[in-house]
């Protein structure tokens, strides 16, 4: 059975979700803290009291978002399943993480944002982003026999690159607008091909 949440609890998370709304439709920048507290049904003394600073906030958002999708992510390697099969499905995973739970308006806002403070930048992706569901599939594969021995982080960087590549960085810059299904399928087939390929076992 869960804890009941707090008041001060309530009201910090009521602040994240009015957050999070507010740098998807204004970019960090023109984010106004003022619409977040009355979004939020909160003063902004309140909001201050839990976060110091729009940038404090801003990382703050950013966290929750990477907590819930690593609470919520677990990939266990399968013996019943082909090692195509599961990294496909991990694919198409994480593709609606991408896509649905966070979606690409709020991608790009991080991303912009990124490119303004790589300090924040850089101590939000040591502290937050070097965890990855992937690398334990990774690990559990090569001790079943299906993967070959291998540096576990640099194979989740190959399997990261090539889905970033060809799933998330073309829809990220605009370049590639609302994928077909067929488009998806042909993408996650490559993605998962030049993996196996590169690190399958017979």
């Amino acid at each position: 059975m869960q804890n009941k949440l707090t008041l001060s609890q309530r009201k910090r998370l009521d602040i994240i979700a009015a957050a999070k709304k507010e740098f998807i439709e204004y970019g960090f920048p023109a984010a106004n803290m003022t619409r977040i507290s009355s979004a939020a049904a909160v003063s902004k003394r309140t909001l201050y009291r839990h976060f110091e600073s729009k940038s404090v906030l801003f990382e703050s958002v950013l966290s929750d978002i990477n907590d819930s999708v690593m609470s919520n992510t677990l990939y266990q390697f399968d013996q019943n399943k082909s090692t195509m099969q599961q990294l496909k499905e991990i694919t198409y995973h994480e593709i609606e993480v991408v896509y649905s739970t966070n979606g690409m308006p709020l991608a790009r806002t991080i991303l912009l944002e990124f490119l303004r403070q790589p300090v924040m930048a850089n101590n939000l992706i040591k502290s937050i982003y070097n965890t990855r569901a992937i690398t334990q599939w990774v690990t559990q594969a090569i001790a079943a026999g299906r993967l070959k021995q291998g540096d576990t982080k640099l194979m989740t960087e190959v399997y990261v690159s090539l889905f970033q590549g060809l799933l998330f960085w073309p829809q990220a810059m605009n370049l590639d607008l609302a994928l077909t299904d067929n488009e998806i399928k042909d993408k996650v087939d490559t993605v998962t091909s030049v993996f196996i390929k590169s690190y399958g076992l017979k």
